[in-house]
Parts: C-alpha cells; structure tokens; sequence
C-alpha cells in the first residue's frame, strides 16, 4: 500500500498511526464482494488507549474538484455519515461510480503491489446479513477473533504490518540541490560565452577598425581638365590604390568612387562630345558653301 498525505491529511495521519502501532495486525478482512470492495478496519487490541484512539471520530477532508476517480486498488475510509471516519478503510475493486461521492469516501492512497492477493481474498460468505452471510460487525466488536474463527475460519487476516516512511524532505533537498548545481553551471557558461562573445566583439572591432583607411591613406588625384581633387578608398579585398579607369567604372570593380568624379569625368566626355560635333558642322557647313559656290560659277 502507498499513502499519500496530501490526498487526505486527516485520514492519512490517522491510518499511519493505527498501522505503525499495530492495530490491523491478525485483524482479518470481514466484508470482501467481489467488483465491488474488500473492507478492514476492526482490531483484536486489548490496548484500550490505542483503541480509544482508534474509535475517535476525525473530520472530512476536502475532496479534490473534481473529486478523484476510485480504481482498482484506491484505498479509502467507510463512514455513516459526515466526519464518521475511525479506523475502517476499504479498497476498491474497480472504477465504481458509486464509491467517492460522499464526504468521508476521500482516497488516502492505492496498492502498488500485491493486487492479484487482495483479488484472491476469500469471498464466499459475501455482505452482511441481510444482503448476505458474511460477519456481522458489531459481534466482531464484542467477540474479537473468536467470532471470526469460528463461525468464519476460512476469512483471510493480516498478519503484520510495517510501516516505511519516504524521506520526501531530503529527496526534494537533494532535487533541488541538483536544480541549483545545474542552474549555476548554466549561469556559469552563459557568462563564459558572454566573456568570449565580447572577446570576439572586441577582436572584431579591433579588425575593424585596422581595416578601416585612415585620412592619410586616401591618395589625392587630379583629374584632368577639371578643378576638382577627388578622394577615392581602395577597394576592398585587394591591395590596390589608385585612380578608377573607364572599365572600373563600367564594370563597377572599384569601390568608394565618389560621385563628383564620376561626374566630372561625365563631364569630361560631354565636352569632347560636344567639340567633336561643333567640328563636324563646321566642315558639313564648309563643305557645302563650297558646293553652292561651285554650282553658281557654273550657272553663270
């Protein structure tokens, strides 16, 4: 059996008391129906402050919402009526819709293990007179194990019981103390990563800043037929300094041209344009007056 307090405090504390001062020892399993329950619960003590302990009446829990879902193996109390609880628990057979619906039927726990002996419990005697032949319980009160052994010898019993308490407190220390050690290794890597992050920021902006030409790097050119002087950076991924020609400027090889000296070199190229047609229409000009000169001569 497996208990858990925080399903039901109230009937947890109970139970683990009566089991760890040996209440159910040799108390046998009186009430056992098949799909249904096998229920226990009534001492054979001649300890009379352990069974004032016992009979004393502890209150409801709160139930769960929604309430949980009896199963095979979910152990409960039965009761009469509300804050009824002692000492007489049950376990389930099944997922019966009718078991959990009263106060008092708050699971405290289930079998993990042994399941298939609680199944094999003897059960032919059945409930309770009038529903069926099996022990009544006041006379197990009165009479103890001598009523069950002899009008009922084939019931099965406890024999004894030993109670192992989970150190939840140290295992949740230790969890925890794990969670923390890893919290911290973590917090320790992303400050070594930030160091080599900002190492390698720092190395990049050192690179950076080498790569960068400096003022006096600029080589100042002088281009032909204009007053301008224009600055050109060397181009990136080479060695190379100097003034752009026509095929870097067509092909877009040379980086950092300004626009002024691609303008003016426009320019440039606007005002030979321009000579060479004024030279053009001066000879077409020159050529035909001689023609018309030719023509009047001829005429006359």
């Amino acid at each position: 059996m497996h208990l858990v307090r925080e399903w039901s405090p109230n009937g947890y504390d109970r139970a683990v008391e009566l089991f760890k001062r040996g209440f159910f020892d040799g108390s046998h399993f009186y009430r056992v129906l098949p799909h249904f329950l096998v229920q226990f619960g009534i001492s054979y003590t001649n300890d009379p402050e352990l069974l004032k302990f016992a009979n004393k009446n502890i209150p409801d829990d709160q139930k769960f919402d929604p309430p949980m879902k009896f199963k095979e193996g979910t152990i409960s109390y039965a009761g009469s009526g509300p804050n009824s609880r002692t000492s007489q628990l049950f376990i389930s057979y099944g997922s019966v819709p009718s078991l959990g619906r009263e106060l008092w039927e708050t699971p405290i726990g289930e079998v993990i293990e042994g399941m298939e002996s609680i199944r094999g419990l003897y059960s032919a005697y059945g409930d309770m007179p009038p529903w069926g032949h099996g022990p009544v319980q006041g006379m197990i009160h009165r009479d103890g194990k001598a009523y069950i052994e002899e009008q009922y010898p084939k019931l099965d019993s406890f024999i004894s019981c030993l109670v192992t308490e989970e150190e939840a407190d140290d295992e949740n220390t230790s969890e925890e103390e794990e969670e923390a050690d890893e919290i911290t290794s973590e917090e320790e890597a992303d400050e070594i990563t930030s160091e080599e992050e900002a190492d390698e920021i720092t190395s990049e902006e050192e690179a950076d800043e080498s790569s960068e030409p400096e003022a006096e790097e600029f080589e100042a050119l002088d281009l032909e037929g204009t007053d301008e002087v224009v600055k050109v950076e060397p181009f990136a991924g080479t060695e190379r300094i100097g003034s752009p020609t026509k095929k870097d400027i067509a092909s877009e090889e040379v980086v950092g041209v300004t626009a002024g000296a691609v303008s003016d070199m426009n320019t440039i190229f606007m005002v030979s344009g321009g000579i060479f047609l004024a030279v053009s229409i001066f000879l077409g000009l020159a050529v035909y007056t001689k023609r018309r000169r030719a023509k009047f001569d001829k005429s006359s």
